[in-house]
């Protein structure tokens, strides 16, 4: 059952002590936006989309929104037919997956291969030769060596697309260390790898990232679906744009859509552009980020950044003595300690009105002990707060999206672990959106596997094109 609407946490508990309550919203004010606030996110995104779409260079390098084209000018019609093959690169774990589409429904099969350390930190022939060397054993394994298959390539690190099967690689990200490949094609790496392994019956046909490929999964699901968003440890959008709008891609042809990669997550990079709503807390989680200074939309709340949020938060209620007494544990004190998890774990207690998970949470934390019951309110309200926040700002974009859509219904597919798990987002962001768009009615599914299943769906569209 959805929880009604945005439910505000039960602090009456405070009303008895007015100055701790004035004190408490002091140091919650600026983690919560207005509605000009976040009208001005909206017109900000805006124009930093329409400088990423610009023709103009110059107007390009000013945005802080990669706006990529994939050149994915069409989705699904439901009679795609055949075996398509997906790479899944994203991590150290790999997979191959075969998917067997008729009559536009799908069944696949999965395996999965791991990068060995020393790939890792070796060279960019290494990495693609283990790649090919992977999908030849999963075509002898299946029998799949006497006919060409159409591949689907999730390449989850920057890329500058140039075509729908042409990634340049701007830098590698993650735990990979790899020597050489930065300003190459990676489909032009792997193509000479699969040589190099004696020969395939593969054809590289798409590159991809998983943004796109949950689109294309949502797409399958839901055929109003124009909106892929990931809501998990980082998060991007992508969505299917009116080609006239994509100014920089000056021969469009008779393409009249395509869809565009944000790279959302980038969203004030550089330029300063969302400043206006960065609080101490949000600079906090900068400065002891692995990417400083990047990634600063996504840093307001994405999976991997919304527990530290939290945990600064009440290091300074505690600190001001507003908050178990003033009493901190070692726990507490430690970076990155507070899990995401635990913030939609006290999430829960607010929709049910009940306090056990964060008791839990707080013994985790080693503070159970000197928690009284304003404590566990104050944690509570902290969760909202930083929670729906991150409602607003991902409805802000995302509403301006919609817009650009120009459509009476749009579905939107969102993977990720921050939309699976936190009770709350999916249903503060669908009432956001009625408010900020009420002339589209949109709906929000998971579409998971958008980086496996969606990559072959990706190349099944890929081979009309």
């Amino acid at each position: 059952m959805a929880p009604q609407k945005s439910p505000y946490p039960d602090i009456s508990c405070l009303n008895s002590n007015p100055e701790v309550q004035e004190q408490v919203n002091a140091i919650l004010a600026p983690l919560m936006l207005t509605d000009e606030r976040v009208q001005r996110v909206q017109d900000t995104f805006e124009d930093e989309m329409r400088k990423g779409l610009s023709r103009n260079p110059e107007e390009r390098k000013k945005s802080s929104l990669q706006m990529e084209n994939t050149f994915v000018t069409k989705l699904l019609n439901g009679t795609e037919n055949g075996q398509y093959l997906a790479l899944d690169l994203g991590g150290t774990n790999f997979r191959v997956l075969l998917v067997s589409l008729k009559d536009g429904k799908f069944d696949s099969t999965v395996r999965y291969y791991n990068v060995p350390t020393e790939t890792l930190c070796g060279t960019v022939e290494a990495l693609f030769d283990h790649l090919a060397e992977s999908i030849k054993i999963f075509l002898n394994e299946f029998n799949l060596t006497e006919t060409r298959l159409p591949l689907g390539f999730t390449f989850s690190f920057p890329m500058e697309q140039q075509s729908i099967r042409t990634g340049v690689l701007l830098t590698w990200t993650k735990s990979f260390k790899i020597t050489g490949g930065v300003g190459d094609d990676a489909v032009r790496h792997l193509e000479d790898a699969i040589q190099r392994c004696g020969g395939l019956p593969v054809d590289i046909v798409a590159v991809l990232n998983d943004t796109t490929g949950t689109l294309m999964a949502g797409d399958y699901l839901d055929k109003q679906c124009r909106i892929g968003i990931i809501l998990g440890t980082g998060s991007n959008a992508c969505y299917v744009e009116h080609t006239s709008r994509v100014e920089k891609w000056m021969d469009a042809g008779s393409s009249e859509k395509t869809v565009v990669d944000v790279e959302w997550g980038a969203f004030g990079d550089n330029n300063g552009v969302l400043d206006f709503i960065k609080t101490e807390f949000d600079d906090e989680v900068n400065k002891y980020s692995n990417h400083v200074n990047s990634f600063t939309f996504e840093k307001l709340f994405s999976g991997m950044c919304l527990g530290e949020l939290a945990r600064l938060v009440l290091i300074k209620l505690a600190n001001a003595k507003l908050l178990f007494g003033g009493k901190l544990t070692e726990a507490m004190e430690t970076r990155w300690q507070f899990l995401t998890k635990y913030v939609s774990m006290v999430e829960q207690d607010n929709i049910d009105k009940g306090t056990e998970n964060t008791v839990n949470v707080l013994e985790e934390m080693g503070l159970s002990a000197v928690a009284t019951e304003q404590d566990i309110k104050i944690v509570q309200l902290v969760c909202y707060t930083i929670s729906h926040r991150a409602a607003q700002v991902i409805s802000a974009c995302t509403a301006v999206l919609l817009r650009h859509i120009n459509e009476p219904e749009v579905t939107i597919a969102i993977d990720g672990s921050l939309y699976k798990y936190h009770p709350r987002l999916r249903y503060s962001i669908s009432d956001m959106l009625a408010e900020l768009v009420p002339d589209t009615k949109c709906k929000l599914i998971l579409a998971e596997d958008g980086s496996g299943i969606g990559a072959a769906l990706v190349a099944a569209v890929a081979c009309t094109i």
